[in-house]
C-alpha cells in the first residue's frame, strides 16, 4: 500500500506537549475510523455483488464469442466496457482503502505520542512531589 504516512516528529511539532487538543483530535479520529469501518466493509460487500455480476456478463460474452458466426468486434467492445467498469470498481475501493489505512497508522502515532506525553506529565509530577 502507498500512501502518505503522518510521521510520530510531525505530530509531535503539531502538539508540541498539548495533549488535551491531541487527545480530542484522537477522540474524533477513532470516530470517524469507526465510521470508515463500517463504510468499508459495506463497500467492500457491495464491490464483490457487483464484481460477481460482471464476472457473470463475462462468461455469457464468452458463450456467445464462442458461437459460429459470432461478432468479434462486438466481444471486444463489451469485454472492454467490463473490464473498464471492473477497473472503476477496484480503484473506488481502493482509495477508500487507503485512506482508511492512513487514519488507522494515523491513530497509532497519535496513541503513542499520548501515550509518551502522558508518561512525561507523570513522571514531572513525581519530581515535583520529590521536590517539595
Amino acid at each position: 500500500m502507498q500512501e502518505q504516512r503522518v510521521s510520530y516528529e510531525e505530530m509531535a511539532a503539531k502538539y508540541r506537549g498539548d495533549s488535551e487538543a491531541l487527545c480530542s483530535d484522537h477522540e474524533k479520529l477513532i470516530e470517524q475510523i469507526l465510521e470508515e469501518e463500517e463504510s468499508l466493509i459495506s463497500n467492500h460487500r457491495h464491490h464483490i455483488d457487483d464484481i460477481v455480476d460482471l464476472v457473470k456478463q463475462e462468461m455469457m460474452l464468452l458463450h456467445e464469442v464462442d458461437q459460429p458466426g459470432s461478432e468479434v468486434e462486438e466481444y471486444v467492445t463489451k469485454l472492454d466496457g467490463i473490464l473498464v467498469h471492473k477497473m472503476q470498481h477496484i480503484m473506488t475501493i481502493r482509495n477508500k482503502l487507503l485512506k482508511f489505512h492512513k487514519h488507522l497508522k494515523t491513530e497509532e502515532v497519535l496513541s503513542k505520542l499520548y501515550q509518551q506525553m502522558t508518561n512525561a506529565e507523570g513522571s514531572m509530577g513525581d519530581d515535583e512531589m520529590l521536590d517539595a
